[in-house]
């Protein structure tokens, strides 16, 4: 028993588990001090822990010693030991990787995803006459295989595929991937319009357009919307929703009578620490490209709406940054430390934009 004038640092430990006797054995998983094999057995099964440390836990610096080396290095040679067997499988199999092989790595370096030509053309027309940069992942990803996003060439503009999402309605569904979404058209919009409509009801005349087309009845086996999106060039397009009949419901209960522009609308900016999220506002009354001036975005757009700020993202608190648009400094929303400049005009400057650098590694589909 420890004396009266012990500080309780300075109070001897007991066995996590039995709580009789000091400890010897410390627990990789969770880090509780046990007595005995029994002890760290009975812990186990007790807790349900695994016993083992998760070796992809994040690790503060300060932390970070010999046996979290040696643990990442055991990691590092366990995924080079599977790497290698899966390649031998896939050439057993007669399964081909796709594209080239790097110059320098040799015909047995790793192979180079390449982008086919309409990603290319995404790409480098996003980049020259958007400003905004498009990052393709590997095929088999699913937010790969659900990007629809094009270049029309006809108009110079890019036809996106976005992803909304509603962090604040717990229930899920509460994120939804609409297809077609012409980048001169605005957020406000498409989320007004979608709103005037009580979910199963049809959507309200004002939204059919002047060709006096009836408008369509939403129910449970076709959970889409055909509504007219204005755009800044003065014409009206087709658009038709794809948001799941619940997740109506349940913004039109959260958000129902808000105007749009005072709700929080937020990107995520690239880039940055995973314990450092970042986001940037966007204005939902604005055109969408010209929103997205000098952002990065993995394949398309997630757009996260909120009533109010939010202050965290998982364990981490939140740092929201100004409207990433041609009024600000390229670095402002790129977390670099460069001030926005004054005078600038509501278009990008003038002169030839930067060549896309397009990262031909495994996290680039062909």
């Amino acid at each position: 028993m420890a004396e009266a004038g012990d500080s309780p640092a300075d109070a001897p430990q007991l066995c996590g588990h039995c709580g009789e006797n000091s400890p010897k054995y410390k627990c990789p998983g969770c880090l509780v001090r046990t007595c005995s094999l029994a002890c760290a057995t009975g812990h186990k099964e007790k807790t349900g822990c695994s016993g083992r440390r998760d070796r992809a836990a994040f690790v503060r610096r300060a932390d970070y010693d010999a046996n979290t080396m040696m643990s990442d290095y055991g990691l590092l040679q366990e995924l080079t030991r599977d790497h290698a067997l899966l390649r031998r499988d896939a050439e057993q199999l007669g399964i081909q990787a796709k594209g080239l092989r790097g110059p320098a790595a040799g015909s047995n370096g790793p192979p180079i995803a390449q982008l086919n030509r309409a990603q290319r053309n995404v790409v480098t027309r996003a980049k020259g006459e958007r400003q905004v940069t498009i990052r393709y992942m590997s095929p088999g990803i699913k937010r790969h295989q659900q990007n629809k996003t094009i270049w029309q060439t006809s108009a110079s503009r890019l036809v996106w595929t976005i992803e909304l999402a509603v962090p604040e309605i717990a229930e899920p569904p509460n994120q939804w991937i609409e297809s077609g979404f012409h980048d001169v058209c605005r957020l406000g919009d498409l989320w007004t319009r979608l709103l005037k409509a009580q979910p199963g009801d049809s959507v309200s005349a004002a939204n059919a357009g002047d060709d006096g087309e009836a408008p369509r009845k939403r129910t449970r086996n076709d959970d889409s919307a055909r509504i007219k999106l204005p755009s800044d060039d003065g014409k009206e397009y087709q658009f038709r929703s794809a948001i799941p009949l619940e997740l109506h419901t349940a913004i039109a209960h959260v958000f129902g009578g808000i105007p749009p522009e005072e709700l929080v609308w937020l990107i995520r900016v690239q880039d940055q620490p995973a314990n450092r999220p970042t986001f940037c506002r966007i204005d939902p009354l604005q055109p969408l490209y010209t929103q997205l001036y000098y952002q990065t975005v993995l394949e398309f757009p997630t757009v996260y709406v909120y009533k109010q700020e939010p202050a965290t993202w998982g364990a981490y608190a939140v740092t929201i940054e100004a409207p990433c648009t041609a009024v600000a400094a390229v670095g402002t929303c790129s977390g670099q430390d460069k001030e926005a400049s004054d005078g600038h005009s509501d278009t990008p400057a003038a002169g030839p934009a930067a060549e896309p650098q397009l990262v031909q590694n495994d996290d680039v589909a062909e």
